[in-house]
């Protein structure tokens, strides 16, 4: 740590030491204790160590970046040289720019001082409980990490972040299997910050592992229809992935190309529906502490009950198009709790789905939308009758928010997101019809 640091400050008076410079620059070193299991049996307990330095410089109106797998000094001048050579060859652009200064500052988060042996112990227990409780599951391995790092931001206009974090995380890799039949490999994740509960319990893990051995014995839809479909948590994420990239991120802002360009201050989707980026929410496990144009990261809501409250552009997109600029750029999504309970979602579906994914291409700027729904399951007369295969899904996603029939009381709190179940209207469903 005390070596980054160091190297942080030689560097800021090499770059500040270069005429005319624009400059901010990130210098980490990250510890990870990797610990894997197979077959009930730890197989790997390894610890890496990397550095990582980013660089992004701009002179006279034109921006280079830079990046380097060294911190030695020597390496993070090269690294700002190159960058430099890059803007040198790039368009000039008045809108590029960094943050202005402020005050030094110090961010600690999560946990810092892991207990190893308490996680694998913790390991060791989620091993032995999937094989007592879920006896169609096969895992294939249990991947789990604790990760500490720490970084150092600063600029040209004066501001330093120092941070240290650290977290846990398990991914556990499984599939349904009873005798011969099989269902395809899923994953399931979670970021963590204390081992005081039993893994099994924390994020979806126990209903992933459900969800698979209920997906054993596959039904074939023999029709197409207009239902209703249940949005997993998972599945809600990506669906506002897929939105979202296409009406208020930098490219479809610049592009030209967003229908909710005119549209601030507007409803856009249902007014069930409010939508925040919280890095800060204390769900939110290792949260990003400054934008990549080196603002101190803060909360914002992009949607609240519909309406659009602004885009999630970076400050080149605001200076550009003479928008706002997002005051963060993670992927922390909350999106606020409903009033209707999951059990009562599907206890009111008359014919639809639970979709747990979409296997599709990133949907045009029009809002289109058709692909598979994966890990999914059918409902008819509010009773789930069975797990699906070759069931295609199709819907415009701007008109599939305003049909937000609920949203449930009941929030995914993976240690990433903050996501709701939610139900929509109007559908298009296709089973096997040949």
């Amino acid at each position: 740590m005390a070596n980054i640091r160091d190297i942080a400050d030689k560097t800021y008076e090499y770059v500040k030491g270069i005429d005319g410079l624009k400059a901010d620059f990130t210098i980490s070193e990250t510890e990870t204790n990797e610990i894997t299991m197979k077959d009930g049996k730890f197989t790997l307990f390894r610890t890496l160590f990397d550095q990582d330095v980013s660089v992004k410089v701009i002179r006279n109106n034109k921006r280079g970046l830079g990046s380097i797998n060294k911190c030695t000094e020597e390496d993070v001048k090269k690294a700002i040289d190159d960058a430099l050579v890059s803007a040198e060859a790039g368009d000039e652009d008045e809108n590029f720019d960094i943050a202005p200064g402020m005050e030094p500052q110090e961010f600690k988060m999560g946990v810092l001082e892991p207990d190893i042996d308490k996680f694998m112990e913790r390991i060791e227990e989620l091993s032995k409980a999937i094989a007592e409780k879920h006896k169609k599951i096969k895992v294939m391995e249990i991947c789990a990490k604790y990760v500490k790092s720490y970084s150092t931001f600063r600029n040209t206009n004066g501001t330093l972040d120092e941070t240290e974090a650290g977290y846990y995380s398990i991914m556990v890799e499984f599939a349904g299997s009873d005798g011969d039949e099989t269902t395809g490999i899923s994953g399931t994740s979670v970021v963590f910050d204390n081992l005081d509960k039993e893994l099994i319990t924390l994020g979806s893990i126990e209903k992933d592992l459900s969800d698979a051995e209920n997906s054993l014995s596959p039904i074939s839809l023999q029709e197409k229809f207009t239902g209703e479909i249940i949005f997993t948590p998972a599945c809600v994420s990506q669906m506002l992935f897929y939105t979202f990239g296409n009406t208020v991120i930098d490219s479809a802002i610049i592009g030209g190309t967003s229908v909710w360009r005119d549209k601030v201050g507007e409803r856009v989707v249902s007014d069930k529906l409010t939508i925040s980026s919280n890095p800060w929410d204390k769900r939110i496990i290792v949260n990003e502490v400054h934008t990549q144009d080196g603002f101190r990261s803060e909360d914002y809501t992009l949607i609240e009950k519909g309406e659009l409250k602004c885009f999630a552009t970076s400050l080149y997109a605001a200076n550009k198009c003479k928008v706002n600029r997002a005051a963060n750029s993670s992927v922390d999504l909350v999106i606020e709790a409903g009033d209707v309970s999951y059990e009562d979602m599907v206890k009111s579906v008359k014919k639809g789905l639970i979709v747990g994914s979409v296997s599709c291409g990133m949907p045009g700027p029009n809002g289109e939308i058709s692909g598979v729904a994966k890990n999914s399951f059918y409902v008819e007369n509010g009773e789930i009758k069975g797990a699906v295969i070759e069931t295609m899904i199709s819907t415009n996603l701007f008109d599939m928010f305003n049909r937000v029939k609920a949203v449930s009381t009941e929030q995914l709190c993976n240690g990433m997101m903050v996501v709701p179940y939610i139900q929509c209207e109007g559908v298009t469903i296709s089973g096997k019809t040949e």
